[in-house]
């Protein structure tokens, strides 16, 4: 037997079950880091653990924890410096988007209500267009109905209303109402506007004569009679007329419920 035959060198690794297996391939890293340990060791036998240590850190192979928390701050502080530095970029865009929008708003406040004809001032086009304000801001614009509305199916409660009317700068104008605005300014409207007991300037309408239904003068005129309220039939001009009339029989029949519900009724 030779020398090589009666020492094989050290045997390869068992596995739990006894058989052999490979050793796995050393990594670049454990390669560079076992080359300088013996590097060390060959020329100090007695090299100590710090020694050892000392030499890693020297071949840039010891994790530096100093090193590397300085590297993250910095990368931090640049990170938040360009983050800074963008978001006061958006915020000039937005100020300058901002002041645009004002602009444009001011000019089509001064066009708005007027006719397509009409001339304006270029200095008050200026003033809006630089300043974004115009000389009628904070003052209500007055506009005439012109008796014209469009309006929805009766079933499609939810579609809007138009009113369309003139500005006193002799424009087109639509007043627009949806959904529940609809009945809420019907309301509103009618509680103003209408007086129940006002006189009509027609002299006979509301009378009990008995008017021929075939003179022309009494074209779209109304007969009618209200059945528990005292009187005979009248003649009314108009609808609003009759509404009218219809809301003051309406009160006089509440008034006669109530007294008979108190027992005042003689």
């Amino acid at each position: 037997m030779t020398a090589s035959s009666q020492n094989p060198g050290a045997m390869p690794p068992l596995s739990l079950t006894g058989t052999l297996v490979a050793a796995a391939p050393m990594s670049l890293e454990t390669a560079a880091a076992a080359a300088v340990l013996d590097a060390v060791l060959k020329a100090d036998g007695s090299a100590t653990g710090e020694d050892l240590a000392q030499a890693e850190r020297t071949a840039g192979i010891l994790f530096d924890a100093a090193s590397v928390e300085a590297a993250v701050s910095a990368a931090v502080e640049q990170t938040r410096a360009e983050c800074r530095a963008e978001t006061a970029d958006l915020r000039e865009q937005l100020a300058v988007m901002a002041g645009s929008r004002r602009q444009v708003a001011a000019v089509m406040r001064l066009c708005e209500g007027r006719r397509g004809d009409e001339l304006l001032l270029v200095a008050a086009v200026a003033v809006a267009a630089e300043a974004g304000i115009t000389a009628t801001d904070g003052l209500p614009m007055t506009l005439t109905w012109n008796r014209h509305a469009g309006l929805p199916a009766e079933a499609d409660t939810a579609k809007a209303v138009t009113l369309q009317c003139t500005s006193v700068y002799g424009g087109r104008a639509d007043l627009v109402v949806t959904g529940d605005d609809r009945p809420a300014l019907a309301n509103l409207l009618d509680g103003e506007a209408r007086v129940v007991d006002e006189p009509c300037k027609q002299t006979l309408c509301g009378t009990p004569e008995d008017l021929d239904a075939s003179d022309p003068a009494l074209f779209g005129w109304t007969r009618i009679e209200v059945a528990g309220v005292e009187g005979e039939p009248r003649w009314y001009c108009s609808a609003y007329c009759v509404t009218n009339a219809l809301a003051e029989a309406a009160e006089e029949l509440a008034d006669a419920d109530y007294l008979a519900a108190m027992g005042g009724v003689q």
